[in-house]
């Protein structure tokens, strides 16, 4: 890819602006380009950014609420093409991100854990910092992560976020010794999920009511059913990966005695019994994303070829409403991925 200098850096870029909540489309604008504002920033010329089911919960108004007019898209690859004077050896590199800005300097964030911490100050395409619906993103170098390139941009775009929350899962689900997993949810995190579960030969079911995710898994090996009737007994760890409210009661009615329910996605459950939770004496276990080293780990899988993608589907960034719609309707079989439409007519 043709490297950027400050000099040739464009003034202006192409850019999808959300400005309204709650709203049904995001609206094409012309943008200034991000320059480095610290000596720990670098501009990135996105080469993909996926789309992730967060965004369509921010547009419902249903979700996190950034200050308007906001760029969202928190899941990009690019290369670094300004830097400031800390961050100069980025100069070249592709790179994706980690997506928490902590204060840096409580025990969570010096733990690793920035997702974490109770003084969050953005999160980049979601909360305060504009995100890669964009043509270029500014982001701090602490959050770069080197991407390998043997993978293209559109499949790292695929890992960002769903596939840190993904590994970020089933480490939880691996650290209580399952035998047995049940994935609910067969979108970008579940197939990821079940993915990491094959290499690393735990026994798994995974719930999918969409024909069109089901039929893509089973092909590849997984064993996949349309719904909770048809179980195959029960099973030590559920991992929840829809964000949606009426499948926590079978879920947990899935578990066995101390059972682990994790919640890789998540939803208001307006009604819910908790008695079976006691009686259970389960354990619910939330997820937020995923670490640095899960996102770095899940790249490594994939670039070895030993945890396999979902099906990616790519639009111009000038058709980014058609991609929202798509996912909307359920006509998305895997992972929705925007390209700049330099690159993309390219």
């Amino acid at each position: 890819m043709v490297q950027l200098t400050a000099q040739s850096m464009p003034a202006s870029m192409s850019a999808a602006v959300l400005a309204n909540l709650p709203a049904t489309a995001l609206e094409l604008h012309s943008r200034p380009v991000p320059v480095p504002e610290h000596d720990d920033d670098v501009v990135l010329r996105v080469e993909a950014c996926g789309i992730c089911g967060t965004d369509l919960h921010i547009l419902r108004g249903e979700s996190y609420r950034p200050d308007l007019p906001f760029m969202l898209g928190h899941e990009p690859v690019g290369v670094v093409v300004a830097a400031g004077a800390t961050a100069e050896s980025w100069m070249g590199k592709r790179a994706t991100i980690t997506l928490f800005t902590g204060d840096g300097t409580c025990p969570v964030c010096l733990a690793g854990d920035e997702r974490l911490c109770p003084h969050l100050q953005s999160i980049t395409g979601v909360l305060v910092v504009d995100g890669a619906y964009a043509e270029f993103v500014r982001v701090h170098a602490r959050q770069l992560v080197e991407v390998p390139d043997s993978l293209s941009g559109p499949e790292v775009a695929s890992l960002v976020d769903s596939g840190a929350t993904a590994a970020n899962s089933i480490r939880v689900a691996l650290e209580a010794r399952a035998a047995q997993v049940l994935v609910v949810g067969a979108g970008p995190i579940g197939f990821l999920a079940a993915e990491m579960l094959q290499a690393d030969a735990v026994a798994h079911q995974v719930v999918e009511p969409n024909e069109l995710r089901r039929a893509k898994l089973a092909a590849l090996g997984h064993t996949v059913i349309a719904s909770f009737d048809q179980v195959a007994g029960q099973s030590d760890v559920v991992v929840d990966c829809t964000g949606v409210s009426d499948v926590m009661a079978p879920g947990v009615a899935a578990l066995t005695p101390h059972g682990l329910y994790v919640l890789a996605g998540y939803a208001r459950v307006p009604d819910f019994d908790f008695g079976v939770v006691s009686r259970k004496e389960a354990t619910i276990r939330g997820v937020r994303s995923g670490r640095r080293e899960d996102l770095e780990r899940l790249i490594s899988l994939v670039a070895s070829r030993k945890v396999r993608l979902p099906e990616i589907s790519t639009w111009p960034l000038s058709e980014v409403n058609v991609a929202l719609e798509a996912l909307r309707t359920g006509a998305v079989p895997g992972k929705a991925v925007i390209i700049p439409d330099p690159l993309w007519e390219a």
